[in-house]
């Protein structure tokens, strides 16, 4: 457990990733404002075994009545123009990190209401929580837990969950169910 995702030492992990990243962030301005973020990032992307980053992020407007509640609970203290900016400085990120590491990177904008913020590198998954609170879930309680990804990726592609599968493995399902869901219901950026 880490108390603010500054402890659970996200720029190392991040470039430590041999194969995969997924990140199911929503917003990822801070990213572009944290050079030891984006240097992580590229670290990782220029892995010769890197296989893919999918990033997950939200629309900034939807008819789906969760999203303006959503954002509020993500950034409670933003304007409606400062979260634009918010928005626009993620997007720019995504593009130059997808432009820079072309084939690499898929974008995708979701429909679906996020349900926790997950990061998941190789066979880790960093997660929190959304909570309408002041502070911001990056300063909330993180967990990092380990599992077999590509088994769990394989089993949410053919939407069957083995029933031999432990208490563990079915917990950590959980995260990347989130995460194909949010992908199968989103707009796949083309960058």
């Amino acid at each position: 457990m880490y108390v603010g995702l500054h402890t659970a030492s996200l720029p190392q992990v991040l470039a430590e990733a041999r194969q995969r990243i997924v990140l199911h962030m929503a917003l990822y301005a801070e990213f572009g404002r944290m050079p030891a973020l984006a240097e992580a990032l590229r670290t990782a992307l220029a892995q010769p075994t890197f296989r893919r980053l999918q990033m997950i992020t939200v629309p900034l407007a939807s008819r789906r009545g969760w999203v303006d509640e959503f954002l509020h609970a993500l950034r409670p203290d933003l304007t409606a123009v400062q979260m634009e900016h918010e928005f626009a400085a993620s997007r720019d990120f995504i593009v130059r990190l997808a432009a820079r590491h072309e084939g690499l990177v898929e974008v995708y904008e979701t429909h679906a209401l996020p349900c926790a913020p997950c990061i998941i590198v190789d066979d880790r998954i960093l997660f929190g929580h959304y909570a309408h609170s002041p502070v911001p879930m990056e300063q909330g309680f993180w967990f990092s837990v380990a599992a077999p990804m590509d088994e769990l990726f394989a089993w949410a592609e053919t939407g069957v969950l083995p029933r031999d599968a432990t208490p563990r493995h079915r917990a950590a399902f959980r995260f990347v169910c989130d995460c194909r869901n949010a992908m199968r219901q989103a707009k796949r950026m083309l960058l």
